[in-house]
């Protein structure tokens, strides 16, 4: 925009945009929409104060990059770049004060609705409400109590906050980066300009897990591993895991399904493992012997992901828990564990092992020895 331009009403949105996706978009365009913007600045953190980036990740001029490829034909949206330059934490009473104090203007910021609880927490929120108006907008993969936020922001700040009737998608950035590295499509999460930039710079093109799992996997089992990695990742910093490790356990966990044991003469299969667990097993040797994985606690994650086991570590429970609901599985009764997934992890955990062994019973199946004892400890509470 032009220098001499009075904008009367600035709109920020902050966020990493590691990628940015559709939702960013949509929302991005609803915010001018809805609270009438003469100008959007779209602008990626240089560090989050929150959280770290993830160990794949696109550098700050790339994320910069896919945002001006994503916005650069929009008249009213345009990407700033203040904190990427400024460096370090990214605070948003720094980012909101210092367009405030610019010119004469209205800045409103925007947020995810899911925020709200958390705004408390934020650096000097206290002045970034002095110097900007909170936008909330909705996502419907979480529930916020906007009357009770509502309340809490009057009564702590004396001030509230703008909510919109948009209400977003569940799409993640996580996804995105999941997919590129498996070589899976991710043309219908983002813009066509955004996934050619991350197809041209080779973005998210993951390591040498990823590229062993697109070696060994078909495509279709390769989307299902993909949706285990993303749902188990969403999970993983509240039950206090690294990523790093959730997300090679998940992406390995399925990575002996469709080879032949006997194409492995010195595996060793215990005795009384059905077929449909044998996977699981080869698969902890494959993850060693072949993809080089010591880490004694992925391996069992993986050897045990489909039977379970008495005394799982929490990495096994949630690589278990997440290949039972990731959104591609449609059996009756998913959404119920879906929804305990959102909640109380140990209560889904049992009820995801309860399930395995109805379905099995239902289907007249032979019930490994590891499962019925899984069940016996956790359910039946012989610890």
């Amino acid at each position: 925009m032009c220098d001499n331009l009075i904008v009367k009403k600035l709109g920020i949105f902050g966020g990493t945009f590691n990628p940015v996706h559709n939702e960013h978009i949509a929302i991005a365009k609803a915010a001018v929409k809805e609270l009438g913007l003469d100008e959007l600045i779209v602008m990626p953190t240089f560090m989050p104060p929150h959280k770290s980036l993830p160990s794949v990740s696109a550098t700050a001029e790339e994320r910069l990059g896919m945002l001006k490829a994503a916005f650069g034909d929009d008249p009213v949206i345009t990407v700033g770049d203040y904190e990427i330059k400024r460096g370090g934490k990214s605070y948003t009473y720094a980012t909101v004060e210092h367009y405030a104090a610019q010119r004469e203007r209205e800045v409103y910021f925007i947020v995810g609705g899911d925020m709200l609880s958390d705004f408390r927490t934020w650096k000097n929120p206290d002045r970034i409400l002095a110097a900007a108006t909170l936008v909330a907008f909705g996502r419907e993969d979480f529930i916020t109590d906007y009357a009770d936020e509502e309340e809490y922001f009057l009564r702590t700040w004396g001030k509230k906050f703008i909510k919109m009737t948009y209400s977003g998608k569940s799409v993640s950035s996580t996804e995105i980066r999941v997919y590129a590295s498996l070589g899976l499509d991710i043309s219908g999460m983002t813009a066509p300009s955004v996934a050619k930039y991350i197809s041209e710079k080779n973005l998210y093109s993951g390591g040498r897990c990823e590229n062993f799992i697109r070696n060994v996997l078909p495509e279709k089992r390769l989307v299902h591993t993909a949706e285990v990695a993303v749902c188990a990742l969403k999970k993983a910093s509240s039950l206090g895991l690294a990523k790093d490790k959730v997300l090679t356990a998940a992406l390995l966990h399925d990575c002996a399904k469709y080879l032949n044991k006997e194409d492995f003469p010195d595996f060793k299969l215990p005795a009384g493992v059905p077929a449909p667990v044998e996977h699981a097993f080869l698969g902890a040797y494959v993850a060693e012997k072949k993809a080089g994985i010591t880490d004694a606690e992925i391996l069992d994650a993986i050897r045990y992901h489909t039977s379970g086991k008495p005394e799982m570590s929490t990495l096994g429970k949630l690589i278990f828990v997440a290949d039972m609901v990731e959104k591609g599985r449609t059996y009756d009764g998913v959404e119920r564990l879906r929804k305990l997934f959102e909640g109380d992890f140990e209560v889904c955990f049992k009820e995801c092992l309860k399930e395995e062994v109805l379905h099995l019973i239902n289907k007249k199946s032979y019930i490994y020895s590891e499962t019925l004892d899984a069940y016996d400890y956790y359910i039946n509470e012989k610890q």
